[in-house]
């Protein structure tokens, strides 16, 4: 069984989906920590520009991807990216690395790449998927679909906040400002825009708490499976 969550930048979804796949004993796979990764990859390894993140080659996508050079794991309620077997993700979360992942993620080929590695994942368990795009291109017939949500403002502040726990420091005009350059720049692309899948779920969780939202769609998928 597929659950995928959906929205904008800042509306909750990694914190919902990780717990609500906790709650299930579902696998969580967390799409924007690969779309980091690969962004990583190919800076550190590939030595690219920011400009270069635009349009990678297809050969080194390939490169870094062969083999199960680029591997995903979800263990002791924690998602993790490997890289020839290093562990990378405790330098997937900074303000650098957010900034080149919003640049290759726009990229067709590396948005292919990735599609790939998540339908693999989605055909070996119970998945809770949270992203731009997992119910409406990657898991078209997932069981329970949501789109999550929230007022640009209330984004713009949590934005702010998770900011400020990494050491940045930003107005939250300043905030609001870059959430919605975001969350155009995910709309507008080409390929696999942010939009709400059909059949999906919207909530805004503008005035919820973490529990009552993943209270609120636990509720959801456990009708969906008795349906």
């Amino acid at each position: 069984m597929v659950v995928t969550i959906d929205g904008p930048v800042a509306s909750g979804k990694s914190t919902v989906a990780k717990r609500l796949a906790s709650e299930l004993g579902f696998y969580y796979l967390y799409t924007g920590l690969l779309y980091r990764a690969i962004a990583y990859v190919l800076v550190h390894h590939k030595g690219y520009s920011d400009q270069e993140l635009k349009a990678p080659l297809q050969a080194d996508l390939d490169d870094i991807l062969k083999d199960g050079r680029l591997d995903y794991s979800y263990e002791a309620n924690e998602p993790a990216v490997y890289f020839d077997g290093e562990n990378i993700t405790p330098y997937l979360k900074t303000r650098e690395i957010d900034g080149w992942s919003s640049l290759s993620s726009a990229d067709p080929r590396v948005r292919h790449a990735i599609f790939e590695m998540q339908v693999r994942i989605g055909k070996l368990y119970n998945v809770v998927a949270d992203g731009r795009d997992t119910g409406s291109v990657v898991f078209p017939d997932a069981l329970c679909k949501f789109y999550l949500t929230a007022e640009p403002r209330v984004r713009a502040l949590r934005w702010q906040q998770d900011q400020a726990k990494a050491g940045v420091s930003y107005t939250l005009d300043e905030c609001e400002r870059i959430v919605n350059e975001r969350d155009q720049r995910d709309i507008t692309r080409v390929h696999s825009p942010l939009i709400q899948a059909v059949g999906a779920h919207r909530i805004d969780n503008s005035n919820l708490s973490i529990d009552e939202t993943v209270a609120m769609m636990k509720r959801l998928v456990v009708a969906a499976r008795q349906a």
